[in-house]
């Protein structure tokens, strides 16, 4: 959503300059009582004046307008991406607290270590979202009994890591292991 804000900021900002400019031109123009100098806006002024509001161009560009302010509203209310998850730490008292937190990627580095050090795993790939972490790890072994001990263990470690790492609020965990 941030490349879309700034994307939109752009647009809006060099359409703002380019009104400007626009308008500093048509008000020369007219302080030198000459005819438009770029745009028509006396032609546009009489077009506005003789339409009415029921008229079905008027109508579409009302609609347009609406449904583009709804999806930009929208999609301005979706709750943005973490980026840090805080920890849960007590300040001593008569101490002002401290703002701890890890990024999404040290989350994801502790649990993908804790996963990939267990005998068996060849390797773990961790994802992190705001409430659920999801590991998937690769093991040589074919015999399933393994697999599902090495799932049980891989689940243990990943939420251990978790814990050590104090989360204000700890993320679900998921692990998928898979034989290679």
């Amino acid at each position: 959503m941030r490349l879309v804000n700034r994307l939109l900021a752009t647009l809006l900002s060099v359409a703002l300059i380019a009104l400007g400019v626009l308008v500093i031109a048509e008000v020369i123009a007219a302080g030198f009582d000459r005819g438009p100098a770029v745009w028509d806006w006396r032609a546009a002024q009489r077009w506005a004046a003789e339409t009415p509001w029921q008229h079905v161009i008027v109508r579409i560009v009302c609609i347009a307008l609406f449904v583009v302010g709804l999806v930009l509203l929208v999609a301005e209310s979706k709750r943005p991406r973490v980026r840090r998850f805080r920890v849960a730490r007590d300040a001593e008292p008569g101490t002002r607290p401290v703002d701890t937190a890890y990024t999404r990627r040290g989350v994801a580095a502790a649990v993908r270590s804790a996963v990939a050090r267990i005998d068996g795993v060849r390797s773990a790939r961790v994802k992190v979202k705001h409430r659920a972490v999801k590991v998937s790890a690769t093991t040589g072994s074919h015999n399933r009994a393994t697999v599902r001990g090495l799932d049980a263990a891989a689940t243990e470690a990943a939420r251990d890591s978790l814990g050590r790492l104090q989360l204000r609020s700890t993320p679900r965990v998921s692990v998928k292991v898979r034989s290679t």
